[in-house]
């Protein structure tokens, strides 16, 4: 005997949980506007948590302040990502940006591509990659002027996978830690870990890289989303 089927608004729901529809995206948003959530909201939380964290470990316990900069350290692999997923989807259009964006967050593989690539493009070369207009090029000069990125993709690759873990050795001997490692398995399957240091200065460096990344991230996104909807006015 078949079961009966659910009614219909429980069909709809679930349609729209499940498979939206060209035309509309997460929140039923219009292709648009979810490109300017993500850019306000998404690429926005990484910087907020790591800025949020760096404030309460300033007045934090010593045990404390170590998982507070280890914290830090996870949205500023996420913001990474975050920033790749967005470069990937203004330099390839064959699809729409906001499809590319709902994609799963890229890995350490092209982590390491993008740092190469933007090893080698000029700032301008940059906005001319990513089909964006003269609006985007401060972004672009932020990028050019970051310390070595190669330098974040121990973190990038530790967060790989969604499952990364804080390390902190020193808190099972009882002392003040120094050095945190955030570690977790690659997509290939092999553990890999990223140190950095425990120190409020240390904390500070990865909260400042964090709010830059996260920044360049949603100034490219904008920039197309500001283009997009000043297509065909007249200037003012």
């Amino acid at each position: 005997m078949s079961r009966p089927l659910p009614p219909p608004s429980a069909i709809a729901y679930h349609a729209r949980m499940t498979a939206p529809s060209a035309a509309t995206y997460p929140g039923g948003l219009s292709e648009l506007d979810f490109v300017e959530a993500y850019a306000r909201s998404a690429l926005k939380k990484p910087e907020a948590a790591a800025d949020a964290a760096l404030a309460r470990l300033v007045f934090a316990e010593a045990g404390d302040r170590a998982i507070l900069a280890g914290l830090i350290a996870q949205e500023l692999a996420e913001a990474c990502r975050r920033l790749v997923a967005v470069y990937r989807a203004l330099a390839d259009r064959t699809h729409p940006v906001a499809r590319r964006l709902l994609e799963p967050l890229p890995g350490v593989l092209e982590w390491k591509q993008f740092v190469q690539d933007v090893a080698v493009l000029s700032p301008e070369q940059v906005v001319r990659h990513l089909y964006l207009g003269d609006d985007a090029l401060e972004w672009a000069r932020l990028l050019r002027s970051q310390p070595d990125l190669a330098d974040l993709t121990g973190l990038v690759a530790a967060a790989e996978e969604g499952n990364p873990m804080l390390l902190i050795p020193d808190l099972a001997r009882r002392k003040v830690a120094e050095t945190i490692w955030l570690a977790g398995v690659s997509a290939s399957g092999e553990p890999v870990a990223s140190s950095f240091g425990a120190d409020e200065a240390s904390a500070t460096t990865l909260a400042d890289l964090t709010a830059d990344i996260a920044g360049i991230a949603r100034g490219f996104l904008l920039s197309y989303v500001n283009a997009r909807r000043t297509a065909g006015r007249p200037p003012s």
